[in-house]
C-alpha cells in the first residue's frame, strides 16, 4: 500500500508541477489543467476527451498564478488525508475558472481591405445545441457622400453541405449592384460614380445544420488525395507561411513520427488549441509570428493551424465566417480552418475547441485568406452585421412582415454552375416522431404535394421534397448527386430517403453517399427508375454495402410519387413491412437488407470491387460511360458492315453519340448543327488561302473550341445546363467531321458531302437511343462481362463477306431498270408461255 501511494504521489506531483513550470517558462498565460485519461486516447475520441478534461484559463498575473499552481498542488498531494487534498484542489480549480475572461478584440482593419478573425470563443463546456437552427442576417455597409467613384465588394455566404442560404435581398439606393462568382466564393458589389451617405444592406435567410463529425480516416497522409481545387490547398500565401523553414520544423516536432491522417491533423490541432487567446495581438496574425509567440487572436491561430497542416502536407484552407447570436449590431468575425480528408473538408477551429463539427451558430462566409470588405482607398466606410434567430416558418414561407425577400413554399435554388430550378416544399412539427427527405427529377403536382405535406403534418412527420427536371440523364444524375451532398444534414437525419426518377440516374446519385463515406445506419432507401432488374440487385446491392441503411427498397420502373410516399408512411407510423405495402399498391419492389433480396455469391466479388472503386472517389458515372464505347463501336460495326451506311469515319459516330448521352438529344442536335454549321463556312473561306491540310485542321480546331466555349458562356448566362456540358464534344472530331464535309464536298458534291452528314448524324441519334432507352449503361456496369461478348461479335462481323443491305437496294433498283430496257423475260414468264 505504502509503495502504491508514494508512486501515484510522485507521479501526481511530478506532473502537475511540470504544468506549472512549462507555462511559467513559456511565459504562456494560461493553466492547463489536463486529467491523465487523455494520453491514452484512440484518434475518433480524441475530440470529446479533450473537450472533456482540459481547460485553458487565461490569468491575469501569470508568473504569480503559475507559482500559486506548483506549491499549492505539492502541499495538496502531501496531506494526509483525501479529503484535505480533494477540497484544495477543488478550491484551485474554482479560483482558475474564476480568472477566466472570453475578450472580443476589436476587428482589424486597414484602409481599403477589412480581415475577418478578431472574435473569441469561450472553451470549456458546451451547452446541448438544436441540430438545426434558422437565422436572418442583414449587413448594413454605411458609405459617405463623396464626389469620387465608389466600390465596395463584400464576401456572402454560399450554400453549402451544412449552411442552406434560403433567400437574399440587396438593397442599393443609387449603387449599381451586382454578384460576381469566384468558387468556391461569392462577392457581392456595389458601384456608383458618385454618391450621398447611403447605407447598403445585404439580407439573408439561413438554415444552418449541425452535422455529426465524420471519423478521420487512418490512412497515410503520402496517399491522400488532392483536393478538388487542386494544389490552392496547399499553397504558401503572404499569412500563411507553410513553406518557411520553422513551421517546416515545427510541424515535424509536433508531428514526430506519425503518418496517418487523423494523428497528424489530431496532433496539430491539439497544439494549436493551447495558444493563449490574445486580446492584444503582438504585431502580425500571421503563421510565424503566432506560432512564435503561442498566442494569437482566432485569425492567427487558425492560419497557424492551416500553415502547419499544409507544411506535413495535409491540404487545408482558412474559412471566415460569424458566430450568430441574436444581436442588433456586429462587427467581430471569426476564423475556422478546414482540412481536407480525402472525400470531404472536415472543419477544425482551434479558438472554439470544435474538432471535426461546428454549432448551428457558426456561419462561413468565405473559404481562403482574404479580405472580407474591399473598398475605395481613402472611403471612411462602416460597417455592421444584425443578426436573429429566427423559426422555421418566419424564414422559410416569410410570414413575419419584414422588407426582407424570401421566396416562399416552391422556391427556386440555385447552386453551382448550372443554374437549374429546383422546387422545395416542406413541412415540419413541434415534435415529430420521423423525418422524411422526397426527391424527384420532375414536377410533382400540386394537389399531390400539398397532398403528401398535409399527410406527413398530421402524423408528425417532418417532410422535405425537393423537385428538378432535366432532359439528360448524365446531368440529371451529376445534379442530383450535388443536391444529395447540399442536403446532406438533412438525408443524415431522415428516416426514409425517398429518391424517385425517370430511370437509374436517382441510384447513382445515392451512390455518392459511398464516397463521402456516409453511413444511413437504420434509415431506409426507396428507390424507383426504370432499370432492369439484374442491374437494379448488382446497384441496390452495391448502395447497401456502401452505407448500411436498415433497407433499400428498389422499384425497378418508374413509379409515382404518390404510392412510393404511401409507403414509406405506412411504414414509419404503422410498421408495416415495405414488402407488403408494395403489394398493397401494386408495385413490384426488391428489398434488400438483412432478411431480404441477396445478391448471389458469384457476383459479390464483383461487387466489391465497385465499392473499392467508389470509396476511392471514382464516380461510376464516368466509369459506365467509358465501359459503354464497345457497346457503341459494335452499333457502328454493324451499320457500316451489314446495312452499308457510309459516315465520316468511325470514331465519328461513336464520339458524337456519347456526346448525345451528356448533353441530351434535343441540345446535343442542336450543338452538333452549329458547330459543322460555323466550320464549313470557315472551311469555304480557307479554302481560298490555299493552306496545307495541317495547318487548315489546326484552324478549325481553334474555331471549335471557341464555339464550345462561346456556347458554354451562353449556357451560364441563360441557365441551359446542357450547354454546360458542351465540353464532352471533341474538338478533335468536330473537326475531322468539317474536312471530310469540305473535302467530300469537292470530290462528289455537296449533295453527297450533305448525305454523309447526316447519315453520321443519323448513326449518332441512333447508337444513343439505343443505349439510352435499353438500359444498357446500368447493364454493362452489372455485367461487364458484356464487353468481351462485343469483341466475339465484332470479331465474326469482320469476316462478313457478304451483300450489304443497303447495295441490295441499290443492285434491285438497278436490274428492275435493266429489265425495263431489254425487255427481257423473266423465268416465271417463261414457263407461263
Amino acid at each position: 500500500m505504502r509503495s502504491t501511494s508514494g508512486c501515484g504521489y510522485s507521479s501526481a506531483c511530478s506532473y502537475l508541477l511540470a504544468t506549472g513550470i512549462t507555462s511559467r517558462s513559456t511565459k504562456r498565460r494560461t493553466v492547463s489543467i489536463t486529467w491523465a485519461v487523455t494520453a491514452r486516447r484512440s484518434s475518433t475520441a480524441a475530440p470529446a476527451m479533450h473537450a472533456k478534461f482540459t481547460m485553458f484559463v487565461p490569468a491575469v498575473q501569470p508568473r504569480a498564478l503559475n507559482c500559486t499552481v506548483a506549491v499549492t498542488t505539492v502541499v495538496a498531494f502531501m496531506l494526509v488525508s483525501r479529503s484535505l487534498r480533494t477540497a484544495v484542489l477543488g478550491a484551485l480549480l474554482v479560483s482558475a475558472t474564476a480568472w477566466a475572461r472570453a475578450p472580443e478584440p476589436a476587428h482589424p482593419g486597414h484602409e481599403t481591405e477589412v480581415f475577418t478573425g478578431g472574435e473569441e470563443t469561450a472553451q470549456g463546456a458546451t451547452p446541448r445545441r438544436p441540430a438545426l437552427a434558422y437565422w436572418k442576417l442583414r449587413l448594413t455597409v454605411r458609405v459617405p457622400s463623396t464626389e469620387r467613384p465608389v466600390r465596395v465588394g463584400v464576401l456572402v455566404p454560399l450554400s453549402d453541405g451544412r449552411q442552406d442560404v434560403l433567400g437574399r435581398r440587396a438593397a442599393a439606393p443609387g449603387f449599381h449592384f451586382r454578384e460576381s462568382e469566384a468558387p468556391p466564393n461569392l462577392r457581392a458589389e456595389w458601384a456608383a460614380e458618385r454618391a450621398t451617405a447611403t447605407a447598403l444592406t445585404y439580407d439573408l435567410a439561413l438554415r444552418i445544420a449541425e452535422p455529426t463529425a465524420p471519423p478521420i480516416p487512418a490512412e497515410p497522409v503520402a496517399a491522400l488525395p488532392h483536393p478538388p481545387d487542386g494544389e490552392a490547398a496547399l499553397a504558401p500565401t503572404r499569412h500563411i507561411q507553410s513553406d518557411a523553414p520553422e513551421v517546416r520544423r515545427r510541424a515535424q516536432r509536433i508531428v514526430g513520427r506519425a503518418t496517418r491522417l487523423d494523428e497528424v491533423i489530431w496532433s496539430l490541432y491539439q497544439y494549436t488549441a493551447a495558444f493563449v487567446p490574445a486580446a492584444d495581438p503582438p504585431g502580425a496574425q500571421d503563421a510565424v509570428t503566432v506560432l512564435a509567440a503561442r498566442r494569437g487572436t482566432s485569425l492567427g491561430r487558425a492560419r497557424a493551424l492551416t500553415a502547419l497542416l499544409q507544411a506535413v502536407g495535409v491540404p487545408a484552407r482558412l474559412v471566415g465566417g460569424l458566430r450568430l447570436g441574436s444581436t442588433p449590431e456586429k462587427r467581430a468575425t471569426n476564423s475556422w480552418v478546414e482540412a481536407w480528408t480525402g472525400s470531404e473538408w472536415v472543419p477544425l477551429d482551434p479558438a472554439g475547441g470544435y474538432f471535426g463539427t461546428l454549432p448551428t451558430s457558426y456561419l462561413a462566409l468565405y473559404r481562403g485568406d482574404l479580405p472580407l470588405i474591399v473598398h475605395t482607398a481613402g472611403l471612411d466606410v462602416d460597417y455592421g452585421f444584425a443578426i436573429r434567430q429566427a423559426t422555421r416558418r418566419a424564414v422559410e414561407e416569410g410570414e413575419e412582415e419584414e422588407d426582407v425577400a424570401l421566396t416562399a413554399g416552391r422556391r427556386p435554388v440555385v447552386r453551382g454552375a448550372g443554374r437549374q430550378p429546383v422546387e422545395t416544399h416542406s413541412t415540419y412539427v413541434s415534435e415529430p416522431v420521423a423525418s422524411v427527405v422526397l426527391i424527384a427529377d420532375q414536377s410533382v403536382p400540386e394537389a399531390v404535394t400539398d397532398r403528401i405535406l398535409g399527410e406527413a403534418h398530421d402524423a408528425a412527420i417532418n417532410c422535405v421534397l425537393l423537385t428538378a427536371r432535366f432532359e439528360s440523364r448524365y446531368f440529371r444524375e451529376s445534379y442530383l448527386e450535388r443536391l444529395v451532398a447540399t442536403n446532406l444534414p438533412l438525408i443524415r437525419q431522415a428516416h426514409v430517403v425517398l429518391v424517385a426518377t425517370a430511370d437509374d440516374a436517382g441510384l447513382y446519385a445515392l451512390l455518392g453517399l459511398g464516397e463521402r463515406n456516409v453511413r444511413l445506419d437504420d434509415a431506409r432507401i426507396i428507390a424507383a427508375g426504370a432499370m432492369g432488374r439484374p442491374a437494379a440487385l448488382m446497384l441496390g446491392s452495391l448502395l447497401y454495402h456502401l452505407i448500411h441503411p436498415g433497407e433499400v427498397v428498389l422499384v425497378n420502373h418508374r413509379a409515382d410519387l404518390l404510392p412510393l410516399w404511401e409507403l414509406a408512411r405506412a411504414n414509419l407510423i404503422d410498421g408495416t413491412p415495405m414488402a407488403e405495402e408494395a403489394r398493397r399498391w401494386n408495385i413490384d419492389a426488391l428489398v434488400l437488407g438483412e432478411a431480404g433480396a441477396r445478391l448471389p455469391a458469384w457476383r459479390r466479388p464483383l461487387m466489391h470491387l465497385w465499392a473499392r472503386a467508389v470509396r476511392a472517389q471514382v464516380p461510376l458515372s464516368a466509369l459506365t460511360l467509358i465501359l459503354i464505347l464497345p457497346i457503341i463501336a459494335s452499333l457502328v460495326v454493324v451499320a457500316r458492315i451489314v446495312v452499308g451506311l457510309e459516315t465520316f469515319g468511325m470514331f465519328g459516330p461513336v464520339i458524337v453519340s456519347l456526346a448525345f448521352i451528356t448533353t441530351g438529344l434535343q441540345w446535343g442536335l442542336v450543338i452538333f448543327v452549329v458547330i459543322v454549321g460555323l466550320g464549313v463556312l470557315l472551311r469555304a473561306g480557307l479554302q481560298r488561302l490555299r493552306l496545307q491540310a495541317v495547318s487548315r485542321l489546326a484552324i478549325l480546331i481553334a474555331l471549335v473550341s471557341a464555339v464550345m466555349g462561346g456556347l458554354t458562356l451562353l449556357g451560364a448566362v441563360l441557365g441551359i445546363g446542357p450547354l454546360l456540358n458542351i465540353s464532352i464534344f471533341p474538338m478533335v472530331i468536330m473537326s475531322n467531321v468539317i474536312e471530310n464535309f469540305a473535302a467530300s464536298q469537292v470530290e462528289l458534291g455537296t449533295a453527297e458531302a450533305l448525305r454523309m452528314t447526316l447519315a453520321t448524324l443519323f448513326l449518332s441519334v441512333a447508337c444513343y437511343l439505343v443505349v439510352d432507352q435499353a438500359g444498357l449503361q446500368s447493364l454493362v456496369l452489372a455485367f461487364p462481362e458484356i464487353l468481351l461478348v462485343t469483341v466475339a461479335f465484332d470479331a465474326v462481323l469482320g469476316k462478313w463477306r457478304g451483300v450489304r443491305l443497303l447495295e441490295y437496294v441499290r443492285f434491285f433498283r438497278a436490274v428492275r431498270h435493266g429489265h425495263a430496257e431489254t425487255g427481257a423475260v423473266s423465268p416465271a414468264e417463261a414457263r407461263r408461255s
